[in-house]
Formats: C-alpha cells, structure tokens, sequence
C-alpha cells in the first residue's frame, strides 16, 4: 500500500483521536469474528507520551491471504458497509504497528509503516495452535497524550460499549460469549485522576436488555420503517444516556435531545436502525450521510416524538416536571403562548423553550410587518400579535412596580424620582419605540404613556433655577428634588402639556406638610412664567397624609379619589402674566397609592391580556 499517509488521514478522517485506534482495532477483530480481545496499554506514566506501547489481540480469523490482501490494498473493502480505510487512522498516532497473526497452522509476521506494508511472510508452524493475531502499536507520533480518558481502562470500557453496542448486543442476543479485556500498567500513576495499573473487563453482563418498537412513517419515503431499541433503567448517582443510530455494527451518535433533557438517576440508551441507514456514514463513520430525498429535519422530529414518548411513558416525573415548567412560563411569560414546543422530547430546558419560543414569536412579527397589506387571516394574526407585545410591555411594567415596591427609607428622593422618570437622560417622541421603557410616568396615570419628552439634567437645572422659591437657597442640597416630563418639546412646539412630580420627605407633621402643598402653587406659577407655551401642568404631591392630614385636606374641599391608597385631588388656576390661565388639576397622594393603584391597574390589564391571548392559541392550536 503505497500513499501519502498524512495526506489521506487528513482527507478520510478529519478529525481522528487515539480513541479511533482502539475502534478501528475492535472493528477488525469483531469483522474477524473474534469473541476474546485483550487491550494492554504499557506506559511510564502519562507525562512521558514516548514510552506508550499499546497491544491488542484476538482469536479472529487471522490474516489469512484474503484478509492480507485487503489490509494491505487501501480501499478495499470487505462488502459495502465497510470503507477499507480504518487502518490509516493507526498512522496518525504511531509510526509502526508490527502485526502477528496465527490461523490454521499459519504464521504470518508483518511491519505496517509509512503506509507500507512490509514482509508479510507465511510460516508453516509445527505445532498447532489456537488463532490470535497481535498488532503492537509503538513509536508515538504525537508530543503529547490529550487526556486520561485515552488510556484509562474504565473510560474506556464505556466508551468501547458505546461505539460497538449494536455488535456486541447482537452478539449476546446469539448467545454468543464474548470478553474484551482492557489493562493499562504504569509505573507511576495519578490519585487525583484515577489513572493507575488496572485491568476491566466487557462481557455480555455489561450490556442492559433492550426493548424495541417499529417506527412507521410513509413520509420518510419507501425506507420509512425504523426500529427503535431502547433501554431506560434507574440507577443511583448522575446517569447517563446515549443516543444514537445503528450502522454497520457501530452506532453514529446523534443529538436529538439535549443531555439536560433526561433527568437524574437514570441509564438511558436509544439506538435506531433502518435499512436507509446501512452503509450511510461518512469514511470517519462519524457523521451520517443519507439518501437522497431524505428529509433530515423531518427524519429528526419523527425520530424526537417517538423518544420523547418513551420517556414520558417509562419516567413519570418528566411529565409532572414538564407540566409545571410550562405553567410557570405561561405566568412568567405570557405573550409567548403558545409558542413553546408542546412535544418537547425528556424534561424541557428552560433556556432552549424560552429562546425558541422567542424566536418563533419575532419570526411572526417579521412576517406581519413585511405584509404590504393584510388579507383577513394575517389582521387576525396583527391583533393577536399587537396583544402579545402589549403584554410583553405590562410585564416589563409588574418589574418596575416591583422595584418600586422594595424602595424604603434607605432610598433617597432622587432614586424615586428615576424610578418614574429617569435623569441626566433627555429623550424626543420622535424615538419613542426605543425609549417606551425609559417612561415610568404610567406609574402617576397610564395618560402619561404618551409624553416622551424628558429634559436633559443640563435643561432641567435651568427650570430647577427658575421656579426655585425665594426660602430655599440656591445651595445644590437645598435643590428641589422634581422630576419633568413634556407632551412634547417645550422649545419646538406651540402648546405642551407638563407633568411635575414633587416628593416630600415622609413626616407626619401636619404644618410642614400643608406648608409643602402651598409651595406647589407659587412654584407652579414661576413654572408658567419660565415656559409661556405650557398650556397644563399635571402636579403630584407626594407626601405622608395622616389621618389628620386627610380631614384637612377635605376640608379645604380635596376631593378624595378612589384608590388603595390616599390620593386628593383638586383644579387650580395658574395665572400668567398676561392674565391668561394654565389649568393645573393637582393631586396630594401618598407613596403607597402610587404602587398599589399602579399595580391594580396593571394586574386587571394584564389578566385581559392573558385570556385572550390564552383563548385565541386554544383555538389555533384546535
């Protein structure tokens, strides 16, 4: 066999690993017919990559003429599900692999390097003996072993019972006995790695009794029968699970689930094997290549819905687990009803269901918008899709109410008043989309969702200057504390309206809190005067209003609203200089108001959302 090596490594496997060596060897000996394979693995210790020596032996046929003759022709292969191609992976790691095998009273000796295959010479033996044939792999090719994994006998195995469980299944199915023996000896080992000299055995034991069902789908074309063999058995500890097609005496894994999807303490293995499958893998046998026609994203849902029916059927709490996950979506995130997979195969990943769902929700919104006009089917979807989004923003809107909630007294002023309308940030209506979740004046009256126009903490100084009564000094921590926002901008536009939201510190001194009420109107009348084109100005009290404070308020004729709170309300009438009047509707209200009303008026929005939201995915999904 006379080839560039490197080169057709390269091209035939392009990504090979040392565990292949063990795998190509396996396959061989399993072609072979062996039933007794012995892995012996001789390093120093695993720092010392020169020192490796690895020797695996059988009782397979042996390298009669017929076998030699294909070992030593690259390409030619047994029958069409083997490639002819395995042996070059032993290459990649080592520079000599000298093979001896002995069958039927014959010796054959042969060096296999460079892609050359040397000697090959048969020696008639004297006595007889049983067949075994013995590849010696020395002279590592690589500066380093990558893991312990490669060389550790109890990876090894699991590994080893993954990549020929098909083989060695149908083996023990056969009643046929079978042992592959894997040793490792070293001279110094590692604790912390569980690397030492050890010996494991794989027998017929090992392997779990597999249950089958037969997949039928005639939209899989004429290869549409498919059988499943799967196992599911609960264990102590982690668990694990394999996924996997069967080809050729070799699995292909697959991932069809994500590993979150099983739950803890549980073995699972399921294996698919069809007709379409035999011979379809690629020349690393790490990828699976089907016919053409085949749909694979159809192949893999089949596949997912008849796994996932499995799991639901033999791990009940998959279902509970799922069932409570979709319900604390549905209340977390209920403008993607709807939306989340409803055959989920195994237990749901949170992050997954959420980002698919997501997905899917702004590749209807996409559509939508793309639609130069609308037939009756795609308004219906507009309107559905208007209500997912609103309710997205009422979300939004239950966390500021939240944040809101956690304020105490530790919290200052100003952190309040960002809250409702963030500082040092000036926004325009022109970007309102970007900025709706800047705005939190909804909090005061969901009226206020339309003004945009925040003043930068440049402009507000200016304003702060100008409507600064004449008892409070201009020193910055005398400043009051107002927040502001604008119907429009106040320097382009001909009329705005104005909301201005004044907190006072909490104290139940009724005096300093009447005091604070009169302040509003002498500062809304510096207000009028600075800004000659506000034609109304929304004001808010916000202060502590005691039961005393109530009666008063009442009696200089506050009208008390409706709320869970306390909140008084009263018009004035701010007179410009030129005699013309600003209304100016005030309202005295407590902090507590403030969220509580907010908050119903949120839940009752939201609950309408949901219903009808909830309603409409029913009906689509009937």
């Amino acid at each position: 066999m006379d080839i560039e090596t490197s080169k057709a490594i390269k091209f035939f496997f392009p990504n090979p690993s040392l565990i292949m060596v063990y795998f190509e060897a396996i396959a061989n000996s399993l072609d072979a017919h062996a039933t007794e394979i012995s892995i012996d693995i001789d390093i120093q210790e695993f720092g010392k990559p020169d020192t490796l020596k690895i020797t695996i032996t059988d009782n397979g046929d042996g390298f009669n003429d017929e076998n030699f003759s294909r070992f030593k022709t690259l390409l030619r292969s047994r029958d069409k599900y083997h490639k002819g191609l395995g042996r070059l992976v032993f290459l990649n790691y080592f520079k000599r692999v000298d093979i001896n095998s002995v069958w039927d009273n014959k010796e054959r000796i042969f060096t296999f390097n460079a892609g050359v295959v040397c000697n090959g010479k048969i020696t008639e033996l004297q006595i007889k003996q049983e067949n075994r044939t013995r590849l010696v792999f020395t002279e590592f090719a690589k500066e380093r072993v990558k893991a312990y994994k490669d060389i550790s006998p109890e990876e090894l195995k699991s590994m080893i019972i993954d990549q020929f469980f098909p083989s060695l299944d149908s083996l023990k199915r056969k009643k046929i006995n079978f042992k592959i023996i894997i040793s490792v000896k070293t001279d110094i080992g590692n604790k912390q790695k569980d690397f030492f000299s050890n010996d494991i055995t794989i027998t017929s034991e090992d392997l779990p009794v597999m249950e089958k069902i037969s997949i039928q789908d005639s939209s899989l074309g004429f290869f549409s029968n498919i059988d499943m063999y799967y196992n599911i058995n609960e264990i102590g500890g982690n668990g694990r699970s394999l996924i996997a097609f069967s080809i050729d005496g070799r699995t292909i894994p697959i991932n069809l689930i994500p590993s979150s999807a099983f739950p803890q303490g549980y073995n699972c293995i399921f294996l698919f094997e069809s007709e379409m499958f035999h011979s379809a893998s690629d020349s690393s046998r790490e990828k699976l290549l089907l016919p053409d026609g085949t749909n694979e994203a159809y192949l893999y849902r089949v596949l997912r819905r008849e796994l996932g029916k499995v799991l639901a059927q033999r791990i009940p709490q998959i279902v509970e687990r799922n069932k409570k996950t979709k319900e604390k979506f549905e209340e977390q995130f209920p403008h993607l009803l709807g939306y989340f997979d409803s055959d989920t195969a195994g237990l749901m990943d949170r992050d997954d269901s959420l980002a698919n769902a997501q997905q899917r929700f702004f590749s209807d919104q996409k559509e939508i918008l793309q639609c130069e006009t609308l037939n009756d089917s795609n308004y219906e979807k507009s309107l559905e899709l208007s209500s997912r989004a609103l309710a997205e923003y009422i979300l939004y809107r239950e966390k500021v109410i939240n944040r809101m909630k956690s304020m105490d007294t530790n919290n200052s002023e100003a952190e309040i008043h960002n809250l409702i309308v963030p500082r040092y940030r000036e926004f325009s209506q022109d970007v309102m989309p970007s900025e709706v979740y800047q705005n939190n004046a909804w909090l005061l009256d969901d009226k206020f969702m339309i003004f945009r126009t925040i003043l930068s903490d440049k402009r507000m100084d200016q304003v702060i200057k100008s409507i600064r009564l004449d008892e409070e000094s201009e020193a910055e921590h005398s400043r009051p504390d107002i927040a502001m926002i604008f119907s429009a901008d106040p320097e382009t536009q001909e009329f705005v309206d104005v909301v201005v939201v004044e907190i006072k510190k909490k104290t139940d001194d009724e005096k300093e809190n009447q005091y604070a009420i009169n302040q509003l109107l002498d500062r809304a009348q510096k207000l009028v005067n600075y800004c000659p084109n506000i034609q109304r100005i929304w004001y808010y009290a916000v202060i502590q209003v005691s039961d005393s404070m109530a009666v008063r308020l009442r009696q200089q004729h506050w009208a008390p609203l409706f709320s869970i709170g306390k909140v008084y309300y009263q018009e004035f009438r701010t007179e410009r200089h030129d005699g013309t009047i600003v209304p100016t509707p005030t309202f005295v209200m407590s902090f507590e108001a403030i969220l509580e009303d907010a908050k119903c008026r949120n839940h009752t929005f939201l609950q309408l959302l949901k219903d009808g939201i909830r309603k409409y995915s029913e009906r689509k999904a009937t």
